[in-house]
């Protein structure tokens, strides 16, 4: 088996980083050396899970807040739904969502009560993947048929084989021999370039337990107001009525276009503001955290929604992740098994 790098730690690489140890461990003869490298603190990319400075049991999701399983992806996609469900990393959503569109009959709704990026760690966890963190990858360069891979920190290591589950646009920032590649393929790196995301920012609030909220509703899609776009009780919509209270709110992406290149340290203020004009009987919290989500969700992905693209085939390099698919958690999942299934045909055939 090759040295292999997985680059990102979210729903695709998790998912990637499982299925290739599965399949060492199935063959003795054909261990796996692999790494997952990641630039943030922590697993689950933007199914990620924080909490309060306060209390550890005081969480919000920050970014997917439930996932929706359509009876296709129900059929295609049952052996991980009952899986996730017999080991209670998944329970259907039990609480009513204000103003949520509709959506096809027989589909359901799952949350993960210990927050979604239990999710990622149960597929890291269950074949011990350790991913290091604050690896921010800058260039990905070919020496004597092998990828020299650098981050930001000044790290450096040669690998056989490299599989990119970043956001698009990171894989376009990249130096060394990928961008010379892309610079090379004018058809690649402009289906690449047309790859879109929205923006965002996300606001959690934590609370005591017990906190009378004041809210008319436990969640609701807002309309027509010039910031918010989501808000949610975070421990009633993950099914945790025992636990803390938190609350979730989400900015509109007209509002995370408009003001996305603010540090989070700028757009704290704003969205403070908007908060008291919004949602003023809501209480003060007891600690306070705003993120920025750069790279959302897929608005528009890559041409033909491949799941996998191969940059290079010797030697290997492959990209995949939601923006080769759509963007959700079945599409995480088409895209990890489309990644395994060209890994595979690729090295059964070297």
């Amino acid at each position: 088996m090759p040295k292999i790098l997985i680059v990102g730690s979210g729903l695709t690489g998790s998912l990637v980083a499982a299925s290739l140890l599965k399949l060492g461990k199935e063959n003795i003869n054909d261990q796996v050396q692999l790494s997952i490298w990641e630039k943030a603190r922590g697993a689950g990319g933007r199914m990620s899970t924080s909490r309060s400075p306060h209390n550890q049991l005081c969480a919000a999701d920050l970014g997917a807040q439930y996932i929706t399983c359509t009876p296709h992806y129900g059929k295609e996609h049952s052996k991980y739904y009952q899986e996730l469900l017999s080991v209670g990393i998944l329970e259907p959503l039990k609480l009513n969502i204000n103003n949520c569109h509709e959506h096809e009959a027989g589909t359901k709704h799952y949350i993960s009560p210990n927050g979604m990026s239990s999710l990622v760690k149960y597929f890291l966890n269950k074949y011990e993947c350790k991913p290091e963190f604050e690896h921010h990858i800058t260039s990905v360069t070919k020496i004597n048929e092998k990828w020299c891979v650098s981050t930001l920190q000044g790290k450096q290591n040669f690998f056989d084989v490299v599989i990119l589950t970043i956001p698009v646009p990171q894989i376009l920032q990249l130096g060394g021999t990928v961008k010379d590649i892309l610079e090379n393929n004018h058809e690649m790196k402009t289906k690449l370039e047309n790859v879109k995301y929205s923006a965002r920012y996300v606001m959690s609030l934590y609370y005591d337990h017990g906190t009378e909220l004041n809210l008319p509703f436990d969640a609701s899609y807002i309309k027509d107001d010039p910031v918010f776009r989501y808000i949610a009780v975070d421990n009633l919509r993950r099914n945790r009525p025992d636990l803390p209270t938190s609350v979730i709110l989400h900015t509109s992406v007209p509002f995370g276009v408009q003001h996305i290149d603010l540090t989070v340290p700028e757009a704290e203020p704003i969205l403070k503001e908007a908060l008291k004009r919004s949602f003023p009987d809501l209480p003060s919290p007891k600690a306070f955290k705003c993120h920025k989500w750069r790279y959302s969700q897929v608005t528009k992905p890559y041409e033909d929604q491949p799941g996998v693209l191969e940059i290079s085939q010797e030697p290997l390099l492959l990209v995949g992740g939601d923006g080769f698919t759509h963007s959700n958690f079945d599409g995480c999942v088409s895209s990890a098994e489309k990644i395994i299934q060209h890994f595979a045909s690729k090295t059964a055939n070297s």
